[in-house]
């Protein structure tokens, strides 16, 4: 038996019957002793009942502990974009399953939340939060909380599929816009305008918008490097439209309206397999087969190597051919006309070939 400090909060660590149990006894050392001695004592005496201890805890309560003593802690390393997903995920599952006691939540709960999760999410994302519920109930257990057995340890990862590339048409995009609440509106421009990712769109603020320059500076971005995004100028009317200021945040919706936003948006517009992440892959999409400009795409999106643009490179088809002839221009000259045949008229050979019995 012991106690140890972690994350600015002091746990007492115990054995009964052979289950390693640790429990959180705040900020306090002296306070820590004091409870790994009343366990002591409850142990020895047979006064003490875990059991009863994790009926008094709900899911709520589990995941507020969760997030203050280990994930905030666990993520300190990483970006604040990364932390502020995490507590994203934490958020909802929360909300999905609140004052519930831990004992209550059973698999097919779990599973019931998950298979909903997807209808408008990826894998990914499904696994993400599938992680969390584990960690949740496997902190509970060790903290001392709940007993066990954990309602989510069976339950397997989807297979993540990276190299999916499902981008709105030509037609699904105003019905989007014209399906999408007020408030999701500009995000939703900025998003299909630019590129970029949800964490660097929640991320702008208005120092980084230079309307009169027509740029966007994204400070911190996945890869690490701030990059610059050129303002379209139907996107620069939009932050027009929303009185642009001169510093704080540019949109203020809660990632978690955002996501109810969305979804609503989508079902009202008819729009299926289809989650937030896709409208870079719209953006990126439509870019590469106007301009046919990888280089330039790469740039915009901040990959970090041409590899991960080259997922858009079959769009661009056309800029191949429109090159292909710029090279065939000066290569003509090369050759004399006895030479080289004349091609056949193509559309003529079809016709002949569908009216030949």
């Amino acid at each position: 038996m012991a106690i140890y400090k972690k994350g600015g909060n002091w746990f007492i660590d115990y054995y009964f019957h052979g289950r390693r149990i640790r429990e959180s006894a705040g900020p306090s050392k002296s306070f820590a002793k004091e409870a790994l001695a009343k366990r002591k004592t409850e142990i020895a005496e047979g006064k003490f009942f875990p059991q009863r201890q994790k009926e008094t805890i709900s899911f709520a309560e589990m995941c507020g502990l969760y997030w203050e003593l280990y994930a905030k802690h666990k993520r300190g390393a990483i970006n604040s974009r990364s932390l502020r997903n995490a507590r994203h995920y934490i958020q909802r599952i929360t909300v999905a399953f609140g004052d519930k006691k831990l004992d209550a939540v059973k698999t097919t709960d779990v599973l019931s939340y998950l298979t909903k999760l997807r209808e408008h999410n990826s894998p990914a994302t499904f696994n993400r939060h599938l992680a969390i519920i584990k960690s949740v109930f496997n902190r509970a257990i060790e903290w001392g909380k709940f007993m066990g057995p954990n309602p989510a340890v069976k339950i397997k990862k989807l297979q993540e599929n990276n190299k999916r590339l499902r981008y709105l048409s030509k037609e699904e995009i105003p019905r989007l816009l014209e399906s999408c609440h007020p408030r999701l509106f500009p995000l939703l421009a900025c998003a299909l305008w630019t590129g970029m990712r949800r964490g660097e769109i929640l991320d702008l603020k208005w120092e980084n918008v230079d309307l009169e320059r027509r740029l966007l500076y994204v400070l911190e971005s996945k890869s690490g490097k701030a990059r610059e995004i050129p303002i379209a100028p139907t996107l620069a009317r939009v932050f027009v439209s929303m009185g642009p200021k001169t510093m704080g945040p540019v949109f203020h919706v809660p990632i978690i309206m955002i996501a109810r936003y969305f979804d609503q948006a989508l079902t009202r517009a008819g729009i299926r397999d289809f989650r937030f992440h896709d409208l870079r892959h719209t953006f990126a999409s439509h870019f590469i087969m106007k301009t046919q400009d990888l280089p330039a795409l790469q740039k915009i999106l901040g990959h970090a190597s041409p590899m991960m643009t080259q997922r858009y490179a079959h769009l661009a088809t056309g800029h191949l051919a429109v090159n292909m002839a710029k090279f065939d221009s000066g290569m003509d000259t090369f050759w004399t006309p006895r030479q080289i045949p004349a091609l056949p008229n193509v559309q003529n050979s079809l016709k002949v070939r569908q009216l030949s019995p």
